[in-house]
């Protein structure tokens, strides 16, 4: 009779590692999936946070005058030497890298009273980098609103300036590829001619 028991002994056994097995393999595939899937989330996620390329931001921080001088003799007149400070912001994951000669032009009632160079920029990953420049400020009574200009230079004691520039350059994302970006400069000032200094500067 013990013996009649051993083949249905060995087809239990036989089912248990069957069963053993399978569950093996299911965990494995459970496994597996949740792997792939973590993987798939954090390339993805790699994907939307480092290799996202974002435009740097260029903003003018201080402006101070260096010289000044104006006038109405024979006609009005107005000479300036400013010194400007701006900063470029790089929010990448990789180096933004603007070559050559960048002009800052400077406004005045639409006409361009001055050009200021700022040279070569490299600013590194997620850094913040800080150029000087200097512009030449003369504005021509030819070109310029005579009226304004007088009003500014002999009432007011005020010229309302704006300032704008683009800088072009290329992000390198971790040496896999460059993105070309422009930097735009945007931003508006008061010159005191009285105080001989400048007021409520703001950028866009």
């Amino acid at each position: 009779m013990a013996a009649d028991k051993i083949p249905g002994e060995r087809t239990a056994a036989h089912r248990s590692r069957r069963k053993s097995i399978k569950k093996c393999l299911n965990t494995f595939c459970i496994c597996l999936f949740g792997a792939a899937a973590t993987a798939c989330i954090a390339a993805l996620t790699f994907g939307l946070v480092v290799l996202r390329v974002k435009t740097p931001t260029v903003k003018l921080t201080s402006v101070a005058v260096k010289h000044l001088q104006y006038g109405f003799s024979p006609t009005p007149f107005m000479e300036a030497t400013l010194t400007g400070e701006m900063t470029m912001e790089n929010p990448n994951y990789g180096a933004f890298e603007y070559e050559g000669v960048g002009n800052v032009t400077l406004i005045y009632y639409g006409v361009v009273v001055g050009i200021g160079e700022v040279k070569r920029l490299s600013v590194n990953a997620k850094s913040i980098e800080k150029r000087e420049f200097n512009v030449k400020v003369k504005p021509n009574w030819r070109f310029v609103n005579v009226d304004y200009f007088s009003d500014d230079l002999g009432r007011l004691k005020t010229m309302n300036m704006s300032w704008n520039a683009e800088f072009e350059g290329k992000i390198d994302l971790l040496k896999l590829f460059k993105e070309k970006k422009i930097s735009v400069l945007k931003c508006s000032t008061s010159l005191n001619l009285t105080s001989h200094g400048v007021q409520n500067l703001a950028c866009l």
